[in-house]
């Protein structure tokens, strides 16, 4: 395998954002975060369950993680910094919203308001929603909730769509490199190789450093919890976007038996040239040759762990 490279190099966004992403935010993201806000305030209004808020909760986070990640991938952001922005914003435009529309909501149909339109907007004054809330603290909301509980309530409530918004756009936001040549985002990442060994063996180090060959140094971990698996993501139009991400992936027992599923990084989108992917496609095929003897030779005695592949290989 070519090591012809002893070190490496590895993605870094460009911070790149095209005014594309900032027209998207103030027309798709602002408007609809806001709408989906007011969704969510009136479906805990006209139905006042505490079950209906926690499912309301998951529902707003998902519409806003969703939307702040698409967002992001069609006006192409490259700064990381920018796409926390864009999900904060999202997040707290929808919830400012609900509270916004609340007190409308809730007593317009109550009170004899000479003008109901401005009566509307001006719930959405943060002296007028602070007001309502205090209301709200002293008298009970829908549910006979009052004071600090309810307050308790609330926090619980803005915690639960704040997790969902963030695993959300986490789910859709998958973080994958851009190629700035082809001006393009580089395809999800496909498994390349499924490596029975340790993430913690000393050969990685090599690896990280640019010597692929050292793959071929690894101890195979017969009957290990853990395995590491190998991903590309590569540019879809040309040959100069190549990245390699290896990560442990495995289950480990705590000291109360529990069982957990850990996933961890050992690099993450490391260059590689088109040769090196044959190469390592090569050596995946070698691996599948390998893992068909071993099934067709009988047990034997266990012997100290042996390199992923012969040196003669």
């Amino acid at each position: 395998m070519s090591a012809a490279t002893p070190r490496s190099t590895f993605y870094t966004p460009s911070g790149m954002v095209p005014p594309t992403a900032w027209i998207l935010v103030v027309t798709i993201l602002i408007p609809i975060s806001a709408i989906a806000g007011m969704l969510y305030s009136a479906g805990i209004v006209h139905v006042p369950m505490v079950k209906l808020r926690w499912i309301g909760s998951v529902g707003l986070g998902w519409v806003i993680g969703i939307l702040a990640a698409k967002v992001c991938r069609v006006g192409k952001v490259r700064s990381p910094l920018f796409t926390i922005a864009t999900v904060t914003l999202g997040f707290l435009v929808a919830y400012y919203s609900a509270w916004g529309i609340h007190r409308t909501l809730l007593v317009l149909g109550k009170v004899n308001a000479a003008n109901p339109a401005m009566f509307a907007l001006q719930g959405f004054l943060p002296n007028e929603i602070a007001s309502w809330m205090s209301v709200l603290v002293k008298n009970g909301n829908a549910e006979g909730i009052t004071g600090f509980a309810l307050i308790v309530v609330w926090l619980i409530e803005l915690g639960s769509i704040a997790y969902f918004t963030k695993s959300s756009f986490e789910t859709v936001w998958d973080d994958r490199p851009f190629c700035e040549a082809c001006d393009q985002w580089n395809d999800p990442a496909e498994s390349l190789l499924q490596l029975p060994v340790s993430p913690d063996d000393p050969a990685w180090q090599s690896v990280r450093e640019g010597w692929l060959d050292s793959i071929r140094k690894l101890k195979i971990k017969e009957n290990a919890n853990e395995t590491v698996a190998v991903t590309l993501s590569s540019c879809p139009h040309c040959d100069r976007s190549h990245f390699l991400t290896a990560s442990g992936i495995g289950w480990q027992t705590n000291a109360a038996g529990e069982a957990k599923f850990i996933e961890t990084k050992i690099f993450q989108f490391m260059s590689v040239t088109p040769a090196q992917i044959t190469e390592l496609k090569n050596l995946s095929e070698l691996l599948d040759e390998a893992y068909q003897e071993l099934n067709e030779e009988p047990d034997e005695p266990d012997e100290p762990d042996e390199p992923l592949v012969s040196e003669q290989a």
